[in-house]
């Protein structure tokens, strides 16, 4: 070949050559590049075979538009979605699934009927399971068989988790990345004995089993949050009856003329778990009474304005940030930022212990009403709050912001906020009258403070059980890693 002389402007590490014959129908740079470029193939000391040499692929089938015509469903052949992979894939699991072919279903599918590695080939790129009894899937899933016994299908599922993200830089750069079989063939796949094979499967699945205790323990802690609560205030929650009998009931015209014709506000369970507060024996006062400042917030100008005095950069909080176990979280990709009046921020003045009230979002199995607290580490940045936001501040000599940030938590998990609420259009509004308008049960102030102590160290150890929980994993990937390359 020829020596190419490059301008001394364009960086080496951008340009790169291939064979005219290896061109599969693609002009994709990306996709050549990346094809050869797997650091787990290129460090290995074990052989390097392509997928397509060791491994058969199948592509499942459904030929039939519409696909959701009913006439081809509910008969006795499980037929696997790509959502069922992606589960199976995050937890290791196996593939379960919701929807059934019958016999004419089946005529226009494939069945599967010996053990595979599924992968997920559109949309969701690179998730695999192993599918140990016979079931049928669409074309956006590929079956995997090893084609001698140089391999495992465990191993071959658990390789793919090493190149997800290698995978879905092979995808076309289009409005849905896909892959297909003529651009899996040619993936390079590690083969180290059988013996290493196995270790790796092995350390893997006992670093998710370990994982996936050390979850469960962190969930348990938090869920016993609410009842510990309670407990302390001594109110004791009423069984919920859903038969019809509850749920058909009687109310005073006199109650209704004037207020809200919503039966959420009058049925046996919001006035159960009314009369259970009600009857713990401290102190109640209306949420109301207990504020020094109680005002909305404000979305700003786009961050892509013409920046001009007067303004500020602010990450604005949204319902998008409310962490329902736990608090803010204002580190996320998804964070917004946005130009906000100096006269604005000075009026909101968000300071540490102020609490955020969601007024507008929520969604069908979620009331909306859920509420945040301002730490000091959550000031280290300069911050807004969205106009569907709403903050308040209290008294601290009459009530203990934290104990009121845990007391209106539990409110919201025993779904008193529904009788609170309105719905237009699918979004779900606060009514903030009959939000400040709750009682709020007061113990002495050392008991709130204790109680909000005690739950911000169960939320503490919650909190490490999960890191805990990511490091092994994250520790097991390492090691698998320096199987599959031969240290």
């Amino acid at each position: 070949m020829s020596p190419f002389d490059l301008s001394p402007e364009v960086s080496d590490l951008k340009v790169f050559f291939t064979n005219f014959s290896d061109l599969d129908g693609r002009l994709d740079p990306l996709y050549y590049f990346s094809v050869n470029n797997l650091d787990i193939v290129n460090a290995t000391v074990y052989p390097v075979k392509k997928l397509s040499d060791v491994i058969a692929m199948t592509r499942g089938r459904f030929g039939h538009r519409p696909r959701n015509d009913p006439r081809f469903y509910g008969g006795e052949y499980p037929f696997i979605q790509t959502g069922d992979i992606v589960r199976a894939s995050q937890s290791n699991g196996k593939i379960t699934y919701s929807q059934t072919l019958n016999e004419l279903g089946l005529k226009t599918s494939r069945l599967f009927d010996k053990p595979v590695v599924v992968i997920t080939i559109a949309a969701n790129i690179g998730d695999t399971a192993i599918l140990d009894y016979p079931a049928c899937f669409p074309d956006s899933l590929i079956g995997m068989q090893p084609k001698n016994n140089e391999l495992m299908l465990e191993y071959i599922s658990l390789y793919f988790k090493f190149i997800k993200s290698y995978l879905n830089d092979l995808a076309p750069q289009s409005a849905q990345k896909n892959i297909n079989y003529q651009q899996l063939s040619p993936i390079p796949i590690v083969i180290p004995p059988l013996s290493v094979q196995k270790k790796a499967v092995d350390l893997y699945e006992s670093a998710l089993i370990n994982k996936a205790e050390k979850e469960q323990k962190a969930k348990s802690l938090l869920a016993g949050i609410d009842a510990y609560l309670l407990g302390e205030l001594g109110v004791t929650l009423p069984k919920q009856d859903n038969s019809i009998g509850k749920r058909v009931f009687f109310v005073p015209s006199s109650e209704v003329f004037g207020g809200r014709f919503d039966p959420k506000l009058y049925d046996s369970c919001t006035k159960g778990l009314k009369s259970a507060l009600y009857q713990s024996a401290f102190e109640k006062r209306s949420l109301r009474t207990l504020l020094i400042q109680s005002i909305s917030g404000d979305w700003g100008k786009d961050i892509d304005d013409e920046i001009c005095d007067g303004f500020q950069k602010c990450l604005v909080i949204r319902s998008t940030e409310f962490d329902n176990q736990y608090n803010l979280n204002l580190d996320g990709s998804r964070t917004k930022y946005r130009l906000i009046a100096d006269e604005k921020l000075r009026k909101i003045d968000i300071q540490v212990n102020d609490l955020l009230i969601e007024k507008s979002g929520g969604s069908p199995d979620q009331p909306v009403g859920r509420v945040a607290i301002i730490t000091n580490d959550n000031l280290s940045k300069t911050l807004c709050y969205s106009n569907f936001i709403h903050k308040i501040r209290v008294d601290n000599s009459l009530i203990n912001s934290e104990y009121l940030f845990n007391y209106l938590k539990v409110m919201h998990q025993i779904r008193l906020t529904d009788a609170m609420q309105s719905q237009t259009n699918g979004i779900r509004n606060l009514i903030m009258s009959s939000f400040l308008s709750q009682q709020i049960v007061m113990p002495p102030m050392i008991k709130q403070i204790r109680i909000a102590q005690h739950i911000q160290t169960i939320r503490n150890q919650a909190a490490e059980l999960q890191r805990e929980a990511a490091q092994t994993l994250a520790d097991a990937k390492v090691q698998v890693e320096r199987m599959i390359l031969g240290e």
